[in-house]
């Protein structure tokens, strides 16, 4: 039970790090809170931490044992994840030097169930998040061997998720930030283009680097 538990707070802690760095997910939650305030983002972020608990507990119920099957898949994974970021580090440099719409930009939420739903789509399709999971899943899932662990687990995944998103969705929803982030849009898309680029980058090389 005690090796368990540690399992389960170090896939925390790997999801909390994961989540605070810039991605597709908090692409959506800082442009419904940039374009309709803290209400549409908060939504936006439950959908996520909806999501966030069905990828766990896919990772929880043997997720993993298809990629220890299958290693190639990991890997491929890893680099289509790194193309994508690519292209948004790409888009954010373009919107940076162009002045063309970048990938942050202020998004009118739809309504309660649309902005959950689309947080729940949005956590669904990227391949940062399937990525992680499918890393968690190679050593979660031989430790949640009881209902307990399993709930305990998944619910946990989803609340830090809730937690981080839903902190960018209240930030970006703050009329201060909100015109800070009009007048220096250019420099931030340049900024998050680059990170976008970075993180990109370095998941094409680990994956690259382990099919060697």
């Amino acid at each position: 039970m005690n090796e368990a538990i540690f399992t389960i707070f170090a896939a925390w802690a790997a999801l909390a790090a994961a989540a605070i760095s810039p991605g597709p997910n908090m692409v959506a939650v800082a442009s419904r809170g940039l374009g309709s305030g803290r209400g549409s983002a908060l939504l936006v972020a439950f959908g996520i931490a909806l999501g966030g608990f069905g990828w766990a507990m896919l990772t929880a119920l043997g997720f993993g044992t298809l990629f220890e099957t299958f290693p190639v898949l990991l890997r491929v994974l890893g680099v289509v994840g790194g193309l994508y970021l690519g292209w948004l580090g790409y888009k954010g440099w373009r919107a940076a030097v162009t002045g063309a719409p970048g990938e942050i930009t202020p998004q009118k939420g739809e309504g309660t169930w649309r902005d959950v739903r689309y947080g729940l789509v949005v956590t669904a399709t990227n391949p940062k998040v399937a990525l992680l999971w499918a890393s968690l899943s190679t050593f979660v899932g031989g430790q949640t061997t009881s209902l307990s662990l399993l709930i305990l687990f998944a619910c946990g995944s989803s609340l830090i998720l809730f937690a981080i998103y839903g902190g960018y969705g209240l930030l970006f929803s703050v009329g201060g930030i909100r015109q800070l982030y009009v007048r220096f849009q250019k420099a931030s898309e340049a900024v998050f283009g680059t990170i976008f680029g970075m993180i990109g980058i370095g998941m094409i090389l680990r994956s690259v680097r382990g099919s060697l």
